[in-house]
């Protein structure tokens, strides 16, 4: 289901236990955990013949990425900052399309510098 098929009791359910776990979860979905837990994101970028890269500190990133309102877009997904949080979809009805992915534009971080 996308978040607007939800009734509006269950979209205020979702939404508030998604900003009590908010930080718990943009941790989760950046950095990891354990031993291989990520303390730094590269991000390269080729574009023709120029190439650019940057590193920023893992924390900056969840800051940058992870903070801010979170809502639902008008087309069902959840908007955690500037995280988009979907229903994985397709996959020919395989087990893996009740999957929840996430994405990021890791290029938006050229832009703040």
């Amino acid at each position: 289901m996308f978040a607007n098929e939800f009734t509006d009791v269950e979209q205020k359910t979702i939404l508030k236990w998604l900003n009590k776990n908010q930080s718990l979860i943009v941790s989760e979905i950046l950095k990891g955990r354990g031993k291989f837990a990520a303390e730094w994101m590269l991000v390269a970028q080729k574009v023709a013949k120029n190439a650019r890269w940057i590193l920023k500190p893992m924390n900056y990133c969840m800051n940058y990425f992870g903070n801010g309102e979170i809502e639902i877009t008008t087309r069902g997904n959840f908007k955690i900052g500037r995280i988009t949080m979907q229903r994985k979809g397709g996959d020919g009805g395989r087990d893996t399309a009740k999957m929840l992915q996430f994405k990021i534009n890791p290029a938006e971080l050229f832009d703040i510098e």
